[in-house]
């Protein structure tokens, strides 16, 4: 009797979510829940395309503002007339100089250094717009488990009949 009583409940709460969702046939409900999981694919491969972005800028950031540190110090190195001497008490930086120097040549950064600060701002901008994609991301991932809830709730009240209505028909 119980659980009567809470399939009946359930059955209820479905309907109800039916009817303020606006869905009237099956065929409905599939296609939303069809539509639901395009979008939350688009959103995850545009929260990774966001991610690669802000890891590329990052790095970028990473290797100018080390460029920049180091230059001064390279510049001496190079115009040192004891390379070996100046290179065995600044290994370390000069190590750092040349790596930053080598991965901005093979990201195509040449001639002047782009700005910091407006790589700073893109990257907070890119940053915020990840966090807002991760919050629809959620939405549309418990949008999706509701939608795929009552669809199994409907799939249960409707199996029953569909099975009365095969056996009828054999």
């Amino acid at each position: 009797m119980e659980t009567k009583i809470e399939n009946l409940k359930r059955a209820a709460r479905t309907m109800a979510f039916l009817d303020k969702n606006g869905i009237e046939k099956y065929a409905d409900l599939e296609r939303k829940i069809a539509e639901l999981q395009d979008a939350r694919e688009k959103t995850t491969a545009t929260l990774k395309n966001a991610e690669r972005r802000l890891s590329d800028m990052a790095l970028l950031i990473k290797n100018i503002e080390t460029y920049r540190a180091f230059k001064p110090l390279y510049d001496e190195y190079k115009s040192s007339r004891d390379k070996e001497k100046y290179l065995r008490g600044h290994e370390r930086e000069i190590i750092l100089f040349e790596a930053a120097a080598k991965a901005l040549k093979a990201a195509g950064v040449t001639g002047k250094l782009p700005d910091i600060a407006r790589l700073k701002e893109g990257y907070a901008c890119l940053s915020e717009q990840k966090d807002n994609m991760y919050s629809e991301y959620g939405k549309l991932k418990k949008s999706l488990r509701e939608y795929d809830a009552v669809k199994q709730n409907v799939d249960s009240i409707l199996s029953p009949v569909q099975q009365r209505e095969q056996e009828k028909t054999l």
